[in-house]
């Protein structure tokens, strides 16, 4: 059966660019004379879409999926929250004996993600609207996890952090703690567009419901350990402490904790401190801390069933989950 790349090399255009006319890509600006060059291939190669392919092969068949990663082997271990998702993707994988191709973007160009052949994609990151395109026009079974999209055919698995925030603030203020901080990461996808993240938008806005809200109490860095200490040593040496903090992530949060211990400054005696993810590690900190269990294992493992369904299926109209979250109570709150 004839390939995406077969044609691409019989009429010397890109792999995208083949597989974007014979997916009918409104938005893709190409002649005429390209589209039909790449059309009369395509029949004379006798290829058949993928939506059109006997659908119970697959069924009877082993599935080849991607998992499309933009996380480093160096930037999982500062972070370890995309890790927990991956590796349960890959142990769902194993589970279900399907092939699993790990994609790290950008050293692998969507050309080569083409040429694989996949049966559909995972996408776990944050990824521009321009970059879910090109990975939509590589196949027709994408799913997206921890980045979300309005798009009608495109699959959405997502944490729920904004109720996780109000839960967070609600339960600081029944401890009677409401000079709230907020510590938080910036994101950027890797065409370079910096994200607004949900955490603190929530935080923002039910801040200011309470009347609470001051833009100074609001600090931006890394989501690693290093950028949390940075950040919690700077405020000390201001002397600018509050009665909490919510930390956007359990690695900034260790971060938060070594400077208030090297300050001698006492948690949750003097200052409160609830992050996200529940990591491994943030039970076993000085002292434990307190943070959003973000269910990951639970996200990865409906990703790729919704990724095989879609495939066995053919389904076309996407479905968007939303992963609850619960907060894990610990010493680093009162």
């Amino acid at each position: 059966m004839a390939k995406i790349k077969d044609i691409a090399d019989l009429t010397g255009f890109s792999i995208t660019t083949v597989s974007r006319v014979l997916n009918q890509d409104k938005n893709f600006n190409v002649s005429d004379e390209t589209r039909l060059k790449i059309m009369a291939t395509a029949e004379k190669l006798n290829y058949v879409p993928l939506s059109k392919r006997n659908k119970t092969t697959k069924k009877n068949t082993t599935l080849t999926i991607g998992l499309v990663y933009w996380y480093s082997m160096a930037e999982e271990i500062t972070d370890p929250y995309y890790m927990s998702i991956r590796l349960a993707i890959e142990n769902h994988c194993q589970s279900h004996h399907i092939n699993l191709q790990k994609i790290y973007l950008p050293l692998t160009s969507f050309d080569d993600i083409s040429a694989m052949n996949l049966d559909g994609l995972i996408a776990l990151g944050k990824y521009s609207d321009e970059e879910i395109q090109n990975l939509q026009t590589l196949t027709r079974h994408l799913v997206l996890v921890d980045c979300y999209s309005k798009h009608y055919n495109i699959d959405v698995v997502m944490a729920d952090l904004k109720e996780a925030t109000k839960d967070i603030i609600s339960y600081l203020y029944d401890l009677q703690l409401k000079k709230i901080g907020f510590i938080c990461g910036v994101e950027k996808t890797l065409d370079g567009q910096e994200l607004l993240d949900i955490r603190l938008t929530t935080y923002i806005n039910q801040m200011s419901k309470l009347k609470a809200f001051h833009q100074n109490n609001v600090y931006l860095g890394s989501f690693t350990a290093d950028s949390g200490y940075e950040i919690m040593s700077d405020i000390i040496k201001q002397g600018k402490l509050l009665d909490a903090y919510i930390v956007a992530s359990d690695a900034m949060a260790i971060g938060c904790l070594k400077a208030l211990n090297e300050n001698n400054i006492k948690v949750p005696d003097v200052v409160s401190i609830i992050s996200y993810d529940n990591i491994s590690l943030s039970q076993y900190t000085i002292p434990s801390l307190t943070t959003i269990d973000m269910n990951t294992k639970h996200m990865g493992e409906t990703a790729l069933d919704l990724l095989i369904e879609r495939i066995t299926n053919d389904r076309e109209i996407a479905k968007k989950v939303t992963i609850p979250t619960r907060l894990i109570k610990r010493s680093s709150s009162q």
